[in-house]
């Protein structure tokens, strides 16, 4: 059955019209559709007056989720890089504040701005870190299509992603200035491979990475080993996964064990309309494991395709965080 599913954030009508970030155009059949079909970096389809999706289908056929802009959504994100003395590469990361992980600094390219001068804009409200357009290397590249959680069929994005190198021989990390605007955390991650990059959020900031930017940070710095789980529930910021009739459940990246509890107790309430009681009252916590495991690839087919995990060493080739609820 085709999931015909309509869903729009109240955030976009109470805040987001009021802030400029949301169209407040309610009808998208009003909406000057031959305009930003020009305009957009991605073609994409109109049909009966409303826009589709042009890469993917998102579970929420028709409203915005919790996107403010119908259709097409051009961003640009920043990635500032650099090489210490050892050789390790390092980029910027911030952690967003709607609890959606770790991003790359980025945002909205405003009406008449060019993505790069998004990209400097951005960077320099979320981290501090102000270039000089002029005398900064940079390295702008196509657009792209990002797998945004927010996003619906009617409401997606598009990114610009710009780069910078710093150069390389680093002795010391230099000092990002501080977290501002939309990032609520900043830091430097070391990412000599998408695996690394993984690891270091993990264990040093239990953070993951944000899911619109996976896959082009995966691309960017190879090993692209980071899972495409079936994430059946986000909450609290926590991605969870049912991964097997065992009733076992995985959050990608480790997570404190209460929160975790939290995030657990409050999915079986939603999803299974029962409450979870851990096995035993005096340890609730026994059941919650920090584990490194890899993605085998065995999948079934159809909409219920999963991934099979296996336990793996930390710095073993493709090992991935998760923190794993153990039904039995």
């Amino acid at each position: 059955m085709t999931d015909l599913r309509t869903y729009t954030d109240p955030d976009v009508y109470l805040r987001g019209v009021t802030e400029g970030w949301a169209d407040p155009q309610t009808d998208p059949t009003r909406i000057d559709w031959p305009a930003r079909q020009a305009a957009a970096a991605i073609p994409f389809k109109v049909v009966h007056g409303r826009p589709l999706n042009p890469v993917e289908r998102t579970g929420i056929r028709y409203g915005r989720n919790q996107l403010g802009h119908w259709g097409e959504q051009q961003c640009a994100d920043a990635l500032v890089e650099i090489t210490d003395a050892d050789g390790h590469r390092w980029i910027v990361m911030i952690k967003r504040g709607d609890g959606h992980g770790w991003a790359l600094p980025g945002g909205h390219v405003e009406p008449g701005e060019t993505p790069v001068t998004a990209a400097f804009r951005e960077l320099a409200e979320e981290t501090g870190i102000r270039f000089d357009k002029g005398l900064e290397p940079y390295e702008q590249q196509d657009p792209r299509y990002v797998p945004d959680p927010r996003a619906s069929d009617e409401a997606w994005m598009v990114t610009h992603l710009v780069r910078f190198d710093m150069w390389d021989g680093w002795k010391t990390l230099p000092k990002i200035p501080g977290a501002g605007d939309d990032a609520v955390d900043v830091a430097w991650i070391r990412a000599d491979s998408y695996a690394d990059l993984a690891r270091h959020l993990a264990t040093n900031h239990q953070g993951i990475v944000f899911p619109a930017h996976q896959q082009m940070l995966a691309d960017i710095l190879g090993e692209p080993t980071w899972p495409t789980l079936r994430m059946v529930a986000t909450i609290d910021g926590i991605a969870l996964s049912d991964i097997g009739e065992d009733g076992d459940i995985v959050a990608v990246g480790h997570h404190d064990p209460r929160r975790m509890l939290t995030a657990l107790r409050r999915y079986a309430r939603e999803s299974w309309g029962e409450a979870l009681t851990p096995a035993d009252p005096a340890k609730p916590y026994a059941q919650i494991h920090h584990e490194w495991v890899v993605n085998t690839g065995d999948t079934v087919d159809g909409p219920e395709q999963e991934w099979c995990l296996e336990s793996a060493p930390a710095d073993g080739t493709g090992a991935f965080p998760v923190t794993r609820w153990y039904e039995s």
